[in-house]
């Protein structure tokens, strides 16, 4: 009986997150989604504005470099990011309220799957994204109602509804390695477009790099749009220098929440190779300084890459 209450709990749970989304009216998502791909298009600065990002930083690190302690960099900066992380909005707010109409866009107004690079249509995953909520509300609902299943078939229905309706975000760490908990689930540093195919593809899996698969050579043979992944590990196609840095951010913002299993299998010179060999673009900067004026925190990584090695936790 206490097993089939929890499974019941889980289920309304992911009712209620669902129905949260239901109050976000998609012709006034739909409505600033162009207003702010027209300013874009009218006045670039409005997408990222460099001198004003530089006084925002200063500002924002201030306390962190005017300590005079020589304190490790890593605990400095992991309590003012925490700190400074004041709105801590859950997932199906920055989902359906920024990632795609603002966070997420390329400065050409369009959006970019993370694992392949291809463009894609914001208004295209806005409409696509609300009709998964609705799919996935009915059958939760319909799970829900079915007193004739048993406890174990629930459980595992469960995971199936979320795998066959998945939504174009992807979680940087995926959710499994810290059980889907707030704020984790909903911070938008580790928040991006992403295909469902890719999505699946790369799973649960952490990043690695195969000898065998070079994407940025015009040679590769390997062209799925997505990655490879092979033995548990995923090798994206494209975005490493950009997940690589969600990533760190993440270990920066939220150590100890990651489970132990998945923790060892994080390469930590892997990261700071992809950090190094891809540079950080506008997009990357509009992103920081957009979610910096919605979260308000940023990420160290982008603004101060030399100090990476520094900021990345060496118990990795």
């Amino acid at each position: 009986m206490d097993s089939e209450k929890t499974i019941h709990a889980i289920i309304q749970e992911r009712i209620n997150e669902l129905e949260n989304s239901f109050c976000h009216n998609i012709d006034e998502l739909l409505t600033e989604l162009e207003i702010n791909k027209q300013q874009i298009c009218t006045n670039l600065k409005l997408y990222y504005n460099e001198r004003k990002d530089q006084k925002d930083m200063q500002h924002y690190y201030q306390s962190v470099m005017n300590l005079k302690e020589k304190q490790p960099l890593f605990f400095k900066f992991h309590d003012l990011v925490k700190r400074s992380h004041k709105e801590r909005l859950p997932y199906f707010m920055s989902k359906d309220q920024y990632l795609y109409k603002w966070v997420d866009l390329q400065p050409d107004g369009s959006l970019k799957n993370i694992y392949s690079g291809m463009r894609q249509n914001p208004e295209t995953l806005i409409v696509a994204d609300f009709e998964i909520i609705q799919k996935k509300h009915a059958e939760f609902q319909k799970l829900l109602k079915r007193r004739d299943t048993k406890v174990g078939n629930k459980t595992v229905k469960i995971p199936k509804i979320d795998n066959d309706l998945k939504f174009n975000t992807e979680h940087i760490v995926p959710l499994s390695w810290y059980l889907a908990k707030e704020p984790m689930k909903g911070d938008l540093h580790h928040l991006f477009a992403c295909q469902p195919e890719c999505n699946i593809k790369r799973s649960n899996y952490p990043y690695a790099d195969f000898s065998f698969y070079i994407p940025e050579s015009p040679e590769e043979k390997i062209q799925n749009h997505c990655g490879v992944t092979m033995d548990g590990r995923f090798e994206p196609e494209y975005g490493k220098g950009t997940v690589a840095r969600a990533l760190m951010y993440f270990l920066l913002r939220y150590p100890g929440t990651i489970h132990k299993t998945f923790l060892r299998k994080i390469d930590r010179s892997l990261l700071l190779r992809w950090h190094q060999q891809f540079d950080i673009n506008i997009y990357e900067k509009h992103r920081n300084q957009a979610i910096f004026l919605i979260q308000g925190n940023r990420n160290p990584f982008i603004d101060f890459p030399e100090l990476a090695e520094e900021l990345l936790p060496d118990y990795l």
